[in-house]
This record gives C-alpha cells, sequence and structure tokens, in this order.
C-alpha cells in the first residue's frame, strides 16, 4: 500500500475530518442576528439619542453653511481661515486647492463640500468626546488601564467592521457614515491628550500647587496649555483618519467624493475615478495644512488670530517660569510606623503556627469537595426523558432511561465542567500537601480559593436543577448526581466561609490597629489592606448585573425547522389525530406556511427557565457586590463570592451552549441570551479578580516595608 493512502486514511477518519467541525458549529452569527432585532425594537430611543447630533450638525454643517453659501465667498472663508491660523500663502493655496476640486467634474463642489462637512462633523464630536476623557484618562490610572486595551482593539480592527453595527442600528446614508468615521477616528484623541497631559513636567504642576492652585485650575492653566502640541497632533490625527475613512463609508452611501471614487472602481470608469480621487486628495492637503501648528507654535488661536490682524508673524520667544522662593523640603516621612514593625515581629512566630493549621484544613476541604464533585458526576443526573437534550434533539423527549453526569442525555457539559472544578481543587491541594510554593497555587487553595470554587460549582449546580423539562418530555426527574454535587459546592463555600471567619477571629485586632486601613487575613499574612472605593470598578458591576438581568428576558432556543411546532399546538394536533376536525387541519397548514422562526425567550412556559437562573444569578451578584464597596471587613470574601457567581454564570452558559451543541439537530439552535450572561458574567469575574489583585499587590508592598523596617 502507497505510504500516502495510509496518511490519508489516518487523517480521513472520525474527528480528523474538517467535515466533523461542522457538526459543532456555533451559531455565533444568529446570536448577534438575534441581539440586533431586539435592541432595534428595546432600545430605539437609545439609537434615537445618538443619532440626533449627528443628523443636525450635518445638516447644519453641510447644507446650511457649507452648500448655503456662494462659491466665490467660500473660497474667501478659506483665504480668511489660512489668513488667521497660519498665513496668507497657506490660505490663498486652501482656497485654490478648493476651486480646483470644483471644476474637476459636474456636481463636484456640491461632493467636495458634502465631504468637508462630513469630516468637520467627525473631527468636531471627536473632540468633544476624546479630549475630556483623555484628560480623564491622564488623571486616572484606573481609568487608562481600563481604555487602553480597548483602544488597542479599535485600533487593531479592520475599518469595515465598524460598518457593520452602523449598518444594522443607524441604517446607511451620511449619518451612519458619519458615525462610523468618529468611532473610527477618536482613538488617537484619547491616546495624545492623554499622552500630552501626563508629559507635563512634574514640578511645574507641584509649584502651581503649591501657589494655591486648584486642582481645575492647574488643568486649565498648566496642563492643557503645555499639553497643546500633542492634542493638536491628537486634532490632525483625527482629521485624516476620518479623511481616510470618507472613501471606507461609500460602501454605505455615505455620500462625498468617496462615493464618487466607488462608482468609478464599480463601473471601471478611469475618468471619474481619477477626478474624484484628485478632489479626495486635494481636500485631505488643504485641510491637513489648516489644522497643523507651525513648529515651536503653541499660541493659542484667539492670540494667532490677534498676530495675523496685526500683521505680526513672529513666534514669540518661549515662555518662562518667574523664579519662585525655593520651597523647603519637607521632612522625610517615615516609610514604615513603628507599630507595623513591632506587630510583624511579635506575631510572627505565632501566625506561622496557626498559618500552617489553618492552611492544612484548608488543603483538606478543597481535596474532599473537590473529591465529591468529581465522584458525583459517575451517579445518575437524570431518570426518565433528556433534561438539556429534549431542547435540542426531539428524539429525546421520549426515551426513558438513566444517565449520569458526562451522558448527552445526562448532565453532559455541565458534570463535564463540574469534574473541572473539582479536579484543579484536587490537584491543587495534593500539590500544597506536597509543599508546593507556586503563588498561583497558593492563591486558589487558601480560604478565598475555595469561596470562589464553591460558589461557582453551588452556583451551576442551582442553575442546572431550575432547567424545566421540554413540555413534550416524558416524566423527567433529578437524579442524586445532582445533589451531590450541589453538596460538593455547598461543602467549600460553607467551609470556606467558615475558615475564613475562624482566621480572622485567630488574628484577633492588634494586628488591624497596627496599620490604619489594613485587617488580617488568611491569604496576605498578617494585614489586608482596605481598597478604596473604585467607581470604574462599580460601574462595572452595575453593568454585569444589567447584563444578566437582561439575558433573562432574551431568547433561549430557537426552532427555525420548517413547520415547527408549538408544545401547545403539538400537543393539541396530538389530541386530534384520532378525531381529526377543521381546526386541527387549519392549525397545521398554518404552521407548515410560518415564516419566523418559534422562540423560547424570558419566562416563556414552554422555554427551559434559565431565565429565572440569570435573575437569581444577577439578585446575588447585586447583593455581593454591595458588600465588596461597602463592607471593608468582609470584603475579600465578598470578592471571592462575586467572583464564584461570575464563573458559575460562565460556565453554567457554556455548559448549555455546548451540551446543545453535542445533540442538535438541523433547525434547533440556543439563542442569543447567551451573549449577555456571558457579558455579565464576565466583568463580574473581572470585578472580583482585579480588586483582590490590587488588594495582593499591596498587601505584599505592607509586608516588604515591614521587613526593610
Amino acid at each position: 500500500m502507497p505510504k500516502g493512502v495510509i496518511a490519508q486514511n489516518w487523517f480521513d477518519t472520525g474527528w480528523r475530518n474538517e467535515q466533523w467541525l461542522n457538526n459543532w458549529e456555533i451559531p455565533f452569527g444568529d446570536w448577534v442576528q438575534e441581539s440586533i432585532d431586539w435592541l432595534n425594537v428595546k432600545a430605539q430611543f437609545a439609537f434615537d439619542a445618538i443619532r440626533w447630533p449627528f443628523e443636525n450638525l450635518l445638516e447644519l454643517v453641510t447644507y446650511d453653511i457649507l452648500l448655503n453659501i456662494p462659491w466665490p465667498f467660500m473660497l474667501l472663508v478659506f483665504v480668511l481661515i489660512g489668513f488667521l491660523v497660519r498665513d496668507i500663502k497657506i490660505g490663498l493655496s486652501a482656497a485654490a486647492g478648493i476651486f480646483v476640486c470644483g471644476v474637476l467634474g459636474a456636481d463636484y463642489w456640491v461632493f467636495t463640500m458634502q465631504t468637508i462637512g462630513i469630516i468637520s462633523v467627525a473631527v468636531i464630536i471627536c473632540v468633544a468626546i476624546g479630549l475630556p476623557y483623555g484628560v480623564l484618562c491622564a488623571r486616572s490610572d484606573r481609568v487608562w488601564n481600563f481604555t487602553r486595551p480597548i483602544l488597542d482593539g479599535m485600533q487593531l480592527v479592520h475599518p469595515f467592521t465598524y460598518l457593520i453595527a452602523i449598518v444594522f442600528f443607524f441604517g446607511i446614508g451620511p449619518v451612519g457614515g458619519t458615525i462610523s468615521t468618529m468611532i473610527f477616528a477618536v482613538p488617537p484623541m484619547i491616546r495624545l491628550t492623554n499622552l500630552g497631559i501626563r508629559q507635563v513636567p512634574h514640578d511645574v504642576v507641584e509649584a502651581a500647587q503649591s501657589y494655591g492652585a486648584s486642582d481645575l485650575r492647574v488643568l486649565l492653566d498648566v496642563q492643557l496649555p503645555l499639553a497643546r502640541p500633542a492634542i493638536m497632533t491628537g486634532v490632525n490625527q483625527v482629521l485624516l483618519l476620518s479623511l481616510s475613512f470618507v472613501g471606507i463609508i461609500a460602501v454605505i452611501a455615505g455620500g462625498g467624493l468617496g462615493q464618487e471614487i466607488f462608482r468609478g472602481i464599480q463601473s471601471s470608469n478611469s475618468s471619474v475615478g481619477a477626478a474624484s480621487g484628485l478632489a479626495l486628495y486635494l481636500v485631505g492637503v488643504v485641510l491637513d495644512r489648516l489644522s497643523q501648528p507651525q513648529p515651536s507654535d503653541n499660541r493659542t488661536l484667539l492670540r494667532k488670530m490677534g498676530a495675523a490682524l496685526r500683521g505680526d508673524y513672529e513666534l514669540p520667544p518661549p515662555a518662562v517660569l518667574p523664579n519662585a522662593k525655593p520651597r523647603q523640603p519637607k521632612a522625610p516621612e517615615p516609610t514604615v510606623l513603628p507599630e507595623v514593625t513591632k506587630a510583624a515581629q511579635a506575631s510572627s512566630a505565632g501566625q506561622a503556627n496557626k498559618g500552617n493549621r489553618v492552611g492544612w484544613l484548608v488543603q483538606m476541604l478543597g481535596m474532599a469537595g473537590g473529591a465529591l464533585a468529581i465522584v458525583s458526576v459517575f451517579f445518575t443526573w437524570t431518570t426518565g426523558s433528556g433534561l438539556v437534550s429534549g431542547y435540542a434533539r426531539p428524539g429525546d423527549l421520549k426515551i426513558d432511561g438513566s444517565f449520569n453526569g458526562y451522558d448527552a442525555s445526562g448532565g453532559s457539559w455541565f458534570g463535564i465542567c463540574v469534574v473541572g472544578v473539582g479536579a484543579t481543587l484536587v490537584v491543587v491541594s495534593a500539590m500544597k500537601l506536597l509543599g508546593s510554593k507556586a503563588p498561583l497555587l497558593q492563591w486558589l487553595n487558601n480560604a478565598v480559593g475555595v469561596i470562589f470554587a464553591g460558589a461557582a460549582i453551588a452556583g451551576m449546580m442551582v442553575v442546572y436543577l431550575l432547567i424545566a423539562p421540554h413540555d413534550l418530555a416524558g416524566p423527567t426527574t433529578h437524579g442524586v448526581g445532582v445533589y451531590l454535587a450541589l453538596v460538593s459546592g455547598g461543602l467549600l463555600l460553607v467551609g470556606g466561609l467558615a475558615v475564613y471567619l475562624v482566621w480572622h477571629n485567630m488574628g484577633g485586632t492588634s494586628n488591624q490597629d497596627a496599620v490604619e486601613g489594613s485587617q488580617p487575613d488568611a491569604v496576605f499574612g498578617d494585614v489586608v489592606p482596605r481598597l478604596p472605593f473604585s467607581p470604574l470598578q462599580a460601574g462595572l458591576a452595575v453593568a454585569a448585573v444589567g447584563l444578566l438581568v437582561v439575558s433573562s428576558l432574551a431568547n433561549w432556543v430557537t426552532d427555525s425547522r420548517p413547520g415547527a411546532l408549538t408544545p401547545q399546538q403539538q400537543l393539541q394536533i396530538e389530541a386530534e389525530r384520532a378525531n381529526p376536525t377543521d381546526a386541527g387541519t387549519a392549525l397545521l397548514t398554518q404552521s407548515l406556511a410560518r415564516d419566523e422562526p418559534l422562540r423560547f425567550a424570558g419566562f416563556n412556559d414552554s422555554g427551559p427557565n434559565l431565565s429565572m437562573g440569570m435573575l437569581l444569578a444577577a439578585i446575588a451578584a447585586a447583593v455581593v457586590a454591595i458588600g465588596v464597596f461597602r463592607i471593608p471587613r468582609a470584603a475579600l470574601a465578598f470578592e471571592a463570592l462575586l467572583g464564584g457567581i461570575g464563573t458559575a454564570v460562565l460556565l453554567s452558559i457554556c455548559a448549555w451552549a455546548i451540551s446543545f451543541l453535542r445533540v442538535a439537530t438541523d433547525g434547533l439552535q440556543t439563542g442569543a441570551a447567551g451573549l449577555p450572561s456571558l457579558a455579565g458574567g464576565t466583568l463580574a469575574v473581572v470585578v472580583a479578580v482585579s480588586r483582590m489583585r490590587q488588594r495582593s499587590l499591596e498587601a505584599q508592598e505592607i509586608v516588604l516595608t515591614a521587613t526593610r523596617g
């Protein structure tokens, strides 16, 4: 047998064949389509509010100003603008460039003014949004750390991607094109504003503050003037990006010269393409020259206008700060309070013994709870018809049997997720008992990690128990395995909280008084710093709760099979088969002519009732989030609970979707409710992990400072 045949047979069997992937197609596009349809109905007022400033500004700038002024006077306006912001040569050159644009073809003056109008509106709104937000990023590291990856993603995404959402929510035309242009061009404005303010010398800011200037005066009179070159560079970059996007929005009938370029490409008309391309090039050169300041010219626009009217084109000498009286250096503050060092030294020996005992208890708890979670999957999870599989595979509605946690008709991926969490706990606990000192293992195997895992397993099992059997399913009950998994999660959760409280009481109050704003804890040693309130993290927590509430109202199952019937209709037709009637025939005819797929959304009695699980998760997350931000002494435990709730949501939705894909027949798929659920769970985990990470770093700094002292 030839060698190639053996290799081909090996790769073409079973899962190695690329056709195997088609059986696991994730209906992401359908989820997005359902979400768009729902948002267009429920959130139309929000889209109208976003559309209003763009539509009115575009009408004002393009049609009421640019196209309402006769072309000779418009050329004089360009001469005057160039004369005021730069010099007379720039003004004349700008007017000449715009004039050439108008004579390159029929109606090219209108196309040129439309292009300038779209760019002007996009730049105005970019500056109105990007400048204050860039200032906020410069004054808050947390806001900047949150914003930076978003800006990276916005600049990484292909420009055509922005058109997808714009067309779906705002339609085609100049307004949608202007909105997409603004979104595409705003990142440089935020980045360069943030960079310019951060590059202002710190000693200059301190000098202004030492003379009693408020933060607002420092921003307006010191930071923004010194950051003007970077800000103007940002404006220039916004303008150039807006210009580059004008050709792209022609795909959605954005208008202007880009539309003419697109028409020339579609019709292979080199004459139209060359003329419109030259016109767009000239517009870019003119706007770039007018918006780009002269080198080392940091004067405000009003000062440059006054100097231009006086005929003074010499740049002023650089400003020199007046000589200020030297400030007396402050006496160095002690880096470590004596009480901290004393507390650390006095408690080190006793704390080590208590830590060993509590650590051993946590490890045994993790191994017991994890082992019970693993064992539960091998017991019966479902008796009768398939619980999850009944919605994806109609044949499972009539079966009658007992299925364990990993069977497709039983727990399926719910059980597999339980095994994954339990196995992680067992492995980590065993490695810690063997003496591993890895930081990640330490975090996963302390009271916080046990609480986190317990909340994840218990929450996932609550969601599974709330899933309602299909209306056409036979008798379906939960087996002992589900309750064993729930007990394992409860054991980890309650045991972890008990260990946390025991350690908290063992720590006493002496160490808490050693550092103001700190408290004893098992995770970080003697002290755990109390974190300040973070509006950003609180906003993310509120967004997580809101997304979970939204998901409880969305669609969970979509039946797009031809002639699909609701469970009530199917029961009615089956009941009338023995005694056919005209009503039953009409109902069958109507169902076969159905155009829209069946959707089981929200708290539909015929749906899987996952909405109740997401609503309970939203309520639990809201209550726990209040504890995270308002109860400092127990914030660490609340953070672990919040992370566990978010993880439970993520695992539950993933298990539901993958279990569905595992057995789904053509025409049956999960609905779009998974998208807001996944987003809400992810935000909850991000808030919890970011706060615990921040607390860990500050605690390590406190311990290191105490050790050095």
